[in-house]
């Protein structure tokens, strides 16, 4: 009877009533059948005759079936494996497995009977007209951001065709031209979903960050709320003198402090988690960085004036500077940040693989220091700036001098 009631309330019970007697193997885990030896005859006792024990034998045993099923029940795991806490460094649990993906991230369906229009030209940076803005409503639809919707081909816009060039055509950096071409805007128009390589269900927000295309996704309850252009660390050696107000983990120092130092401008892949963030701009040992949001370290995705279609921070994520504007409202601090070096999965990294190169003094740099600005660069070789958005791609340059003001800056982390 109790073992009957329990049944409805647990359905796991169903499972483990049969005829016999009921064994948990300790080994296993699992339910062993072990059929009862065959009756003897024997006189029928009385109820008077039954020791105490014996009489609550069968709810006893109840009970202690109840007991395991609710342990288990308390015990199981129903979060995804990216749950683990991540540590104050940003880094998340480095035991995590790379999962099966078994649907691609970027569906394009290809419908005959959608009607479409035709491009009478080629549109690049400084087309003006409907068409732009007939491609700007679109990208928009989508997911991109390339600023208002205006019908003017500026710099937004060509950075978020970019970013459509490197997760839709699959082009690497180096092959993203910023224009679109009337093949281009027929693929445009059919209709094209987004999906996350890492789903971690509803309810929650993550970031994936695409270092070989140069592109980024936010992502809630696996749906993009942002997808963007981004530009990260070049891997070069870098030496200059910088005026920082935080250190090498994001955290403020009591006093900006002027110093020489070197590095080496590396984006880590992995997986991590947004740990802080400040609203304006702030100067780091990376660089100067808008609205920074932290996740590893001293690295942040952050806004700056100059977000080319090459990597060329300091190691940092940059991200246009209207976009950075509202980033932070996106995403929150513990929320998970997945970030492919194009190499191996973000799981795959080792521990060291997901450090940055922290900053060293500057061995033997001659410097001269301005004594009108608080800029400073090193005297001995000098570097031509990058245009904010080239039209073209470029091969990745050698930084060998870093300008830091005390304002937003151009040569941002």
């Amino acid at each position: 009877m109790v073992v009957s009631s329990l049944s409805v309330i647990f359905p796991e019970l169903n499972l483990i009533r049969a005829v016999g007697s009921l064994r948990l193997h300790h080994l296993t885990g699992e339910f062993v059948n072990t059929p009862r030896p065959p009756a003897t005859s024997q006189r029928p006792r009385s109820a008077s005759s039954s020791s105490p024990l014996k009489r609550w034998a069968p709810a006893l045993a109840a009970a202690g079936v109840l007991a395991v099923v609710v342990f288990a029940g308390f015990s199981r795991d129903d979060s995804p494996s990216t749950s683990a806490t991540g540590s104050s460094d940003g880094s998340a649990d480095t035991s995590l497995t790379v999962p099966g993906s078994t649907t691609p991230q970027v569906v394009v369906i290809t419908d005959p009977g959608i009607s479409k229009t035709q491009l009478r030209q080629t549109l690049r940076r400084g087309t003006v007209g409907d068409e732009v803005k007939a491609i700007q409503q679109r990208l928009k639809e989508f997911g991109f951001d390339p600023g208002p919707v205006d019908g003017v081909f500026g710099g937004g816009t060509e950075q978020a065709v970019w970013a459509f060039e490197g997760l839709v055509l699959k082009r690497a950096n180096t092959e993203q031209s910023g224009e679109v071409t009337n093949d281009t805007w027929q693929l445009m128009q059919d209709p094209i979903t987004f999906g996350p390589r890492r789903q971690q269900g509803v309810g929650r927000t993550h970031m994936e960050i695409y270092l070989d295309l140069q592109a980024a996704i936010v992502f809630t309850d696996d749906r993009p709320t942002l997808i963007t252009h981004i530009s990260s660390g070049t891997g070069e050696r870098w030496c200059a003198i910088v005026t920082q107000d935080t250190d090498n983990k994001g955290q403020p120092l009591p006093e900006p402090v002027k110093v020489d130092q070197c590095g080496i401008s590396k984006t880590p892949g992995g997986v991590f988690r947004f740990t802080h963030r400040y609203d304006g701009n702030r100067q780091g040992p990376l660089g100067g960085m808008w609205n920074p949001v932290y996740f590893n370290y001293g690295i942040a995705v952050h806004g700056a004036k100059t977000v080319p279609t090459e990597p060329a921070s300091h190691g940092c994520i940059r991200i246009p500077m209207f976009i950075a504007d509202y980033f932070p409202s996106l995403v929150k601090n513990k929320d998970l940040v997945f970030v492919w070096d194009g190499k191996k999965e973000p799981e795959q990294q080792s521990k060291n693989d997901m450090l940055p190169v922290f900053n060293f003094p500057n061995p033997d740099a001659t410097t001269t220091t301005s004594s009108t600005t608080t800029s400073t660069t090193i005297a001995k070789t000098t570097t031509t700036p990058k245009p904010e958005t080239p039209t073209t791609p470029t091969a990745t340059s050698v930084a060998t001098t870093t300008t830091v003001a005390s304002t937003t800056s151009t040569a941002g982390g």
